[in-house]
């Protein structure tokens, strides 16, 4: 989030993203609009694109992405049939967010108002997390099945 705080997701606390200081201080996220759910294990993903101060939350059962802006508190819920199941997520270079749709095989990039941009089919079943390059020209994938786990990466193109 910034040099002494961090955003961290929670399972089984009504509010599925806290902060946490380098110190071991916990604390809420401040006007986020994400909902007041309490989640197991798995069942939500959590990232943070800093240039654009947005929390962004996927709930798996619920088939969406939420996108919460912590400065101006305005919260967009993205729900499409591009994502189903959404797993992990993580910020693109250019103020997008790359999520895993486990039940579609693919990832889908977002524009922090929540536009699809772009559906990606990674060739594996349930893709689980992706990871961008600190240039933004590579893109790792992996899924989560049992005996088939794979990781995959993929060169980015503007």
């Amino acid at each position: 989030m910034d040099g002494d705080r961090f955003i961290i997701n929670t399972f089984d606390h009504p509010r599925p993203v806290r902060t946490i200081t380098v110190q071991g201080q916990e604390g809420d996220v401040q006007h986020a609009g994400l909902p007041d759910k309490t989640y197991e294990p798995g069942e939500s993903k959590c990232t943070f694109i800093s240039n654009h101060k947005t929390v962004v939350l996927t709930d798996r059962n619920a088939h969406k992405v939420y996108l919460s802006n912590i400065e101006n508190g305005r919260c967009r819920i993205v729900h499409s049939d591009k994502i189903r199941s959404p797993r992990g997520a993580c910020p693109g270079i250019d103020g997008t967010v790359f999520v895993c749709s486990g039940r579609t095989g693919t990832v889908v990039q977002l524009t922090t108002q929540g536009t699809v941009i772009s559906s990606h089919d990674v060739s594996m079943k349930w893709p689980f997390a992706v990871s961008l390059s600190r240039d933004g020209t590579r893109l790792a994938v992996s899924n989560n099945v049992k005996g088939k786990m794979k990781i995959k990466l993929f060169k980015v193109s503007c």
